[in-house]
């Protein structure tokens, strides 16, 4: 029986043999290396592979440097959309090392088709969309009277994946900013400018697009000044039921960066 050459990993499929990450219609290359070490920690899946083992398979006792796995592993990692410090997909077994968590089949003849990537998005659009439409009802009751708070102006955010099925993804992320945007104290205009007789100083237009970076949804932050200068950007890169958590975190150093500059008080959040 011929070995297998794909496996699934969440919602990728590895195919070895090309050496990619295939997603939906959306391909993701891995360096040769990367590629070797993924394909061993998948024939072993749900048993540690040792430093040792990856080295032998992937550099065939050449000389490399200490950190050689450590970085390879970094690089599938941020490929995946996996976090070391909470692994959905790679864990580090210390002094052991590392392990494929989640248990795959034994082979897949092709990649996810996209009706399956439109059920397992559907129910997670309308999850974090009735969550953030929750806490935009609790904050607009909020009393925010006599507050000095910089206005952001909320743009919305682009779907420049190419995928019409991010398209509620793209609607609910921009509701989860304007929702967290205003429980940090900032007031928060949505979609334009305030009218001269209301606009405060300072402000900022926050802009955001939904990409695809090598293959991972990926939400682009941007900040702009009254005259255009960026004042601060971020970018939140994770799976598709990952990304909120991404999202809030770069808004957490959005709200690092204004605080830093006096315009917020730290009263209002």
């Amino acid at each position: 029986m011929a070995e297998p050459t794909q496996w699934q990993i969440g919602f990728w499929t590895f195919d070895a043999e090309g050496g990619r990450l295939i997603e939906g219609d959306n391909e993701s290359p891995l360096e040769h290396r990367a590629a070797r070490t993924l394909e061993l920690l998948c024939r072993e899946r749900g048993r540690v592979v040792p430093r040792e083992a990856i080295l032998a398979h992937v550099w065939e006792g050449r000389s490399v440097s200490a950190n050689s796995v450590a970085v390879v592993i970094a690089n599938l990692r941020r490929a995946l959309g996996d976090d070391a410090g909470a692994p959905r997909f790679i864990a580090t077994v210390p002094k052991r090392g590392y392990r494929l968590c989640e248990a795959a089949p034994e082979a897949v003849e092709t990649p996810p088709p996209v009706a399956k990537r439109t059920r397992i998005l559907r129910p997670l659009m309308i999850a974090l969309t009735a969550m953030v439409l929750l806490g935009l009802a609790i904050v607009t009751v909020r009393d925010r009277s006599g507050a000095d708070h910089l206005t952001i102006v909320v743009s919305r955010t682009a779907n420049d994946t190419g995928d019409t099925q991010y398209r509620p993804l793209a609607t609910a992320l921009q509701a989860l900013v304007t929702d967290r945007l205003s429980g940090m104290g900032m007031d928060v205009v949505v979609g334009q400018a305030p009218s001269a007789g209301t606009r405060r100083e300072p402000m900022l237009w926050l802009r955001s697009r939904l990409i695809l970076w090598n293959g991972i949804s990926t939400l682009s932050l941007e900040a702009v000044d009254g005259v255009g200068h960026v004042a601060w950007t971020g970018m939140a890169v994770a799976p598709p039921d990952a990304l909120a958590s991404a999202t809030i975190a770069q808004l957490k150093r959005f709200q690092a960066k204004i605080r830093s500059t006096g315009a917020v008080r730290r009263g209002g959040s």
